[in-house]
């Protein structure tokens, strides 16, 4: 049965679209290129060159092993990332392909907890629509399920290792473009995912098949969409089209506002564009070689002149972050780093930080302009003098930059600092003025303190002398 004949039929999947099966006339054709389904009206060739830039005639006849759909929000991308999941596990015949005992994975990997709940819940649902279906689930596991055939479907957030030491049928990735924005998350880009999972699929023959809104011009993503969308010869159907396209229910007046609201952003999720604006700060494998391995603090040295930087929050949603450092030559050593995680109290905190500046003989402290008189008093009541760095945030970043690059500085063994930093992005506003942020999401509270740390331990000063 092919995956089309299980959408029109009311014992399989047909109950999931609960809407008229005929406004998921687009993405029916996509399924069609994507399993090598004839293609024979004019207006659906016509679809396949618009949103493949291939001409069907092109097309394998046996489909695609390697899909990246690049499609706007709202158009139905997550509901067809579960119907495929759905049929390669129940009715695609991979069973053939196990032995007995063997247990066979479909994983599902979404870069958030929030996004594989929303997948998960897709899932089970196509299983709970119809007796047939529901006597196919054998177990219930802490992730998805087990058919009866022995067949797993797996919903996983941002970590696919859950999965090594099974057979990996095929793999459904879900906003392969966001994967690696989250400091949180044990994959760094959507390139480490796609090394990590293609020898499994290679075994097997398995579908890989990414879907996801553009964003940035980076990774995995965007060198395939630049190779493989509108390349006859490619081995990579790219699939790249706004939201309206693949979902004519979509009011083209939400498309409206958001471009309105923010052209570039709006763009990128409604209208299938990667970001123009959008750029890495710092690749992760630049800052990595920064890193002294297994160093995570260096013991403060009576000799030594230290420098301290402060990023506080109101302890609800941000962390509170120090870090102090010394300088040797043009490098900057940052000797001690440490971040204090919400729910907190900020005095508590700030008399934290007292005692660490003190215990490398810090009697003042740097930092930025948060509730600046609050933190100043604060600080003062521990015999801490806090100066507001002249720099704003965005300062710090562009010049830490350079330092950067030119390996002047030597970093802690810390995770979510070397995260972070790989993790900012390089946005152009309008007049060409570039702003160094982190992902919507995420988080640069380290990486602050360590660009501060940095601009304030590798000021010179100039003396001035007489001179005749």
């Amino acid at each position: 049965m092919t995956i089309i004949e299980s959408l029109k039929d009311q014992n399989l999947f047909s109950p999931f679209f609960t809407d008229d099966l005929s406004t998921w006339r687009e993405w029916m054709v996509f399924l069609r290129v994507a399993y090598g389904l004839p293609i024979r009206r004019p207006k659906n060739r016509k679809l396949v060159l618009q949103c493949a830039g291939r001409d069907a005639e092109t097309m394998p006849p046996g489909g695609f092993n390697s899909i990246l759909a690049l499609v706007g929000r709202r158009s139905g991308k997550s509901k067809i990332a579960a119907v495929i999941a759905a049929y390669e596990a129940a009715l695609a015949g991979h069973e053939k392909k196990l032995s007995k005992g063997e247990v066979g994975i479909i994983p599902v990997i979404s870069p958030t907890r929030r996004q594989s709940k929303i997948v998960r819940d897709y899932v089970r649902a196509i299983f709970d629509q119809t007796p047939i279906l529901q006597n196919e689930v054998a177990a219930e596991t802490r992730e998805g399920f087990e058919l009866r055939s022995g067949v797993r479907i797996e919903v996983l957030a941002g970590d696919f290792r859950s999965v090594r030491g099974y057979t990996m049928l095929a793999c459904v990735i879900d906003e392969i473009c966001f994967f690696g924005l989250d400091e949180e998350s044990k994959i760094k880009s959507d390139s480490e995912l796609i090394r990590a999972i293609r020898p499994s699929l290679a075994t097997t023959g398995g579908k890989l098949v990414c879907i996801s809104s553009p964003y940035a011009k980076r990774g995995w993503s965007y060198r395939t969409f630049k190779k493989h969308h509108g390349n006859d010869a490619g081995s990579t159907l790219v699939w790249n089209c706004p939201s309206r396209t693949m979902n004519p229910t979509l009011p083209q007046s939400v498309v409206d506002d958001a471009l309105q609201e923010d052209r570039q952003a709006a763009l990128a999720e409604y209208c299938g564009q990667f970001r123009d604006d959008v750029m890495a700060y710092c690749p992760r494998e630049v800052v990595e070689r920064l890193v002294v391995a297994g160093r995570t603090e260096l013991q403060p040295r009576p000799d030594q002149k230290y420098f301290g930087f402060a990023d506080l929050s109101g302890g609800r949603s941000d962390s509170a972050t120090l870090a102090i450092a010394h300088r040797e030559g043009r490098k900057v050593i940052v000797d001690f780093l440490r971040e204090w995680r919400p729910p907190f109290s900020p005095q508590t905190v700030i008399g934290d930080m007292a005692v660490e500046l003190k215990r490398f003989n810090l009697r003042n402290v740097t930092g930025d302009s948060y509730s600046a008189e609050f933190v100043v008093d604060a600080f003062r009541n521990h015999g801490i003098r806090y100066t507001k760095s002249r720099k704003s945030k965005n300062e710090l970043f562009l010049e830490l930059l350079p330092r950067i690059f030119s390996g002047e500085i030597e970093l802690p063994d810390n995770e979510r600092l070397v995260s972070q930093l790989s993790n900012l992005e390089r946005r152009t506003r309008s007049g060409g003025r570039d702003v160094i942020d982190h992902p919507q999401g995420g988080h640069d509270d380290l990486s602050n303190v360590v660009a501060g740390v940095c601009d304030v331990a590798g000021q010179r000063k100039i003396l001035l002398t007489a001179f005749s």
